[in-house]
């Protein structure tokens, strides 16, 4: 039957047919609902809890910031935050949003939605994983960690108070832990080094103890740790010719790539998707207190 036949479909559909009508109508309703049903729904059907791995140097205020988080979801009584504690296994910790932090999820949802007053009653859940400062157990304790499927966000903990561009001595160490943290969720992303999860990891560089007078602002700790990387990145590079093997210029292997152009976080977003911000904050004052942290959370719940 010809396109042009009366009685062909292509006809019907522009004739003003009742039942053509009636089925676009029915299209019309049942469609908006479906993609809603299906978008805000995928969530419930994850089986992970999700998750967010705690890294940092020792002393840089990892463990009091896991615990003002606690006293925020109301797992604690205590105010203050609670002084370093030494631990050689990384520690999971439940929490629970407070109602008040708007949550990723929520983006795009209307404020008439009466699934958000859901959210005040029904605190949305995440887990916290603490993991040991030394850095003898960074490889096998912390890195190790960001393998896990449920990982959707890292927090790694600076002290803004003590870097100095001018003194090597206070950029080596968290700069090379950065280093290889962002390399891990590299080749988990690549699916190289191992790794079979490719899902998305989010990446907080929390720049602690904007409460002193002393502290570096967020923007330069962005600076100066992006200068730092490019360092450990091609003294790892060097490192690896010295000892007699050849350097891929198409190795994953290499931050942020083997190419010519220096590390840079913009980079890490457009080449392997890898988000990281820099945010400061202090978990021994109210103010700039940990708040932009929290909401940061939401935004990967």
């Amino acid at each position: 039957m010809a396109w042009s036949s009366p009685d062909s479909w292509a006809t019907r559909m522009f004739s003003g047919d009742p039942w053509v009508i009636l089925i676009a109508f029915l299209t019309t309703l049942a469609l908006p609902a479906l993609l809603h049903l299906y978008f805000y729904t995928t969530s419930a059907r994850v089986a992970h809890t999700p998750t967010i791995v705690l890294l940092g140097p020792a002393n840089s205020g990892k463990t009091a910031l896991l615990t003002l988080l606690q006293q925020r979801s109301g797992k604690r009584e205590r105010p203050e935050a609670s002084p370093t504690r030494a631990s050689q296994v990384p520690t999971t910790t439940r929490l629970l949003l407070p109602s008040s932090v708007p949550l990723g999820s929520n983006k795009y949802r209307s404020k008439n939605d009466a699934s958000l007053k859901d959210h005040e009653k029904n605190r949305v859940a995440y887990n916290i994983i603490d993991t040991p400062g030394h850095g003898k157990l960074r490889e096998e304790q912390a890195l190790a960690q960001l393998q896990d499927p449920a990982v959707r966000g890292l927090i790694f903990v600076v002290d803004a108070g003590a870097l100095d561009r001018n003194n090597p001595e206070t950029l080596t160490e968290p700069a090379s832990y950065l280093h290889d943290a962002l390399l891990a969720l590299q080749l988990r992303k690549t699916g190289k080094g191992g790794s079979s999860v490719k899902t998305d990891v989010r990446v907080l560089i929390a720049a602690n103890k904007q409460d002193l007078f002393t502290a570096t602002p967020p923007e330069k700790v962005k600076e100066i740790l992006q200068t730092e990387l490019e360092r450990v990145k091609e003294s790892r590079r060097r490192g690896i010719s010295t000892v007699g093997k050849e350097v891929d210029d198409d190795d994953d292997n290499v931050l942020g790539g083997a190419g010519e152009d220096k590390f840079s976080f913009e980079a890490m977003r457009e080449e392997y998707g890898i988000v990281i911000d820099v945010i400061g904050g202090s978990v021994r004052t109210a103010e700039p207190g940990v708040g932009k942290w929290e909401e940061w959370i939401g935004g990967l719940l």
